[in-house]
């Protein structure tokens, strides 16, 4: 993908995220050749928009509208490209647990839970939060709860079970449908990243912050109580690569818990000879795998296209061992139940 289509797409992503700012200037910088060939002279793998943005709001871009970031842009090109040599993509979205949790529920417990591309490792307390859905179809409407009822942090998520006319329902969506959706025990939990976060240090918090899109503040406040609740038993995060690091860490696992690897939008920043030789690394395993990734990233997770949902509705698939369960957009709000 060219580069002005990537932040062309990443306009399409703020409208979604109710961030009219970053729709503007991911639209001026599709339609600048000159801020185009500045963000062209960053590394390949460091021109995401999202980074190009976070890194421009870190070293102090103005949040006003898109001639601003443009005079600012080609003002500080040298420390732009440099700054953006040194940092990586550090989302930590919680909101993906949302899914992760649904296909955590089909694992039996006690549980070591082990994420790649962990970041700060937000992502490894999902029995520490609480889950809030809706369920809509094949005849059922009802909300249910899961995770921790009084936690925190509360994970909204949208459940589409599909319609009547579908094949049978998976037993995901009947356990969804009767309100029984349950969480096992975790015993133990780590993750790897390249780039890991440190949860104590309020310096690397800004920085998660800064890469969140301006816009309305509830992903600010997400953010903030998940940061509370790993600094009070911040979690172990190995630096380490998702493939060469694997084995490694697994071994650290309690050998009477079964293991359960996550990845949730991780594995897209590999190349894909790297992305086989992670999915050959789990499998090797004795481990389950959960991954909420890109629908068409991974050839063992197939997915056909679905009709009737919002634009962005099946940008991800969740799967349990390579099996899909559900279709749902990037960052995890609203998924469609797949049937069995």
């Amino acid at each position: 993908m060219l580069l002005a289509d990537r932040f062309r797409a990443h306009a399409e992503a703020a409208v979604r995220e109710r961030s009219p700012l970053y729709d503007e200037w991911s639209r001026g910088i599709a339609d600048d050749p000159d801020v185009l060939a500045l963000i062209g002279r960053a590394p390949e793998a460091r021109r995401q928009p999202a980074l190009v943005l976070a890194v421009a709001r870190w070293l102090g871009a103005p949040l006003e509208p898109w001639p601003s970031l443009r005079e600012w842009m080609l003002a500080h090109p040298d420390a732009l490209v440099a700054e953006l040599g040194r940092r990586t993509t550090q989302v930590n979205d919680v909101r993906r647990l949302g899914p992760v949790s649904l296909a955590l529920s089909r694992v039996d417990g006690p549980v070591a839970l082990l994420e790649v591309g962990a970041s700060a490792g937000l992502c490894l307390f999902p029995d520490r939060y609480a889950f809030h859905a809706t369920a809509r179809g094949h005849g059922v409407d009802v909300d249910l709860r899961w995770g921790d009822p009084v936690g925190d942090v509360v994970v909204g998520l949208d459940i589409d079970l599909g319609s009547g006319a579908d094949a049978p329902p998976s037993a995901l969506a009947g356990a969804v449908s009767a309100g029984r959706v349950e969480l096992p025990e975790i015993v133990w939990r780590a993750g790897l990243d390249l780039d890991p976060v440190d949860v104590t240090d309020p310096s690397a918090v800004s920085w998660l912050e800064t890469s969140l899109p301006p816009g309305p503040s509830d992903r600010v406040d997400l953010l903030r109580r998940a940061v509370a609740v790993a600094r009070s038993a911040p979690p172990r995060i190995l630096r380490a690569d998702a493939v060469d690091g694997l084995a490694a860490a697994a071994a650290d696992a309690p050998t009477d818990a079964r293991l359960v690897v996550v990845s949730t939008g991780t594995l897209v920043y590999l190349p894909g000879a790297r992305r086989q030789a992670f999915v050959d690394a789990v499998r090797r395993l004795d481990a389950s795998w959960i991954s909420y990734e890109r629908r068409d990233l991974l050839h063992d997770v197939v997915v056909p296209p679905h009709a009737g949902l919002a634009p962005g509705g099946d940008f991800a698939a969740l799967a349990l061992d390579g099996h899909a369960l559900a279709v749902g957009d990037a960052h995890g709000t609203r998924v469609r139940l797949l049937p069995s």
